[in-house]
């Protein structure tokens, strides 16, 4: 783990899940990454996820069954974070997505489409939190700011070796 590395206890990983309705799936075909953000419900253990019926992620899907799902609170925007001392935080599991079930929906046009429900069935969980002392927000640092400044510096000092 690294310094500023802490890792959330299992009761707080799943509060994350619970209290979050997007996340972001990624996947891939075993070659190209994919990432998408998702609305969710962690429900039992599991994540379910409503979708089109084709598409990229459902060709990746076919190809390659195994997929990473993640949720964050961060600071940026969220100020009441800061007032509160609640740090930045994340969840990403690791498993298995596929499809479950597939069923009509009309919308208020009167257009019906079918769409496909998904389970994520998480095999393994991680979570990270920050654990600096002080938040480059609280004292106002500007991140974007601070990392285009590092960039330039990197581009006269050339690549590492």
């Amino acid at each position: 783990m690294g310094k500023h590395e802490k890792k959330l206890t299992q009761a707080q990983c799943e509060a994350l899940l619970n209290d979050h309705v997007i996340g972001t799936l990624s996947l891939t075909d075993g070659n190209r990454p994919y990432a998408i953000q998702l609305e969710y419900l962690y429900h039992q253990g599991a994540l379910y996820m409503g979708t089109y019926l084709t598409g990229r992620k459902i060709d990746y899907m076919k190809q390659n069954d195994r997929a990473v799902f993640t949720v964050f609170d961060d600071r940026h925007g969220h100020p009441e974070m800061i007032k509160k001392n609640i740090p930045c935080r994340s969840v990403m599991v690791e498993g298995r997505v596929g499809t479950i079930h597939k069923k009509k929906f009309t919308n208020r046009k009167g257009k019906t489409k079918t769409y496909r429900l998904l389970r994520f069935e998480i095999e393994d969980m991680g979570s990270w939190q920050c654990s600096r002392d002080v938040c480059t927000l609280v004292v106002g640092m500007d991140p974007k700011k601070t990392l285009m400044d590092w960039v330039g510096e990197a581009q006269q000092v050339g690549n590492p070796t």
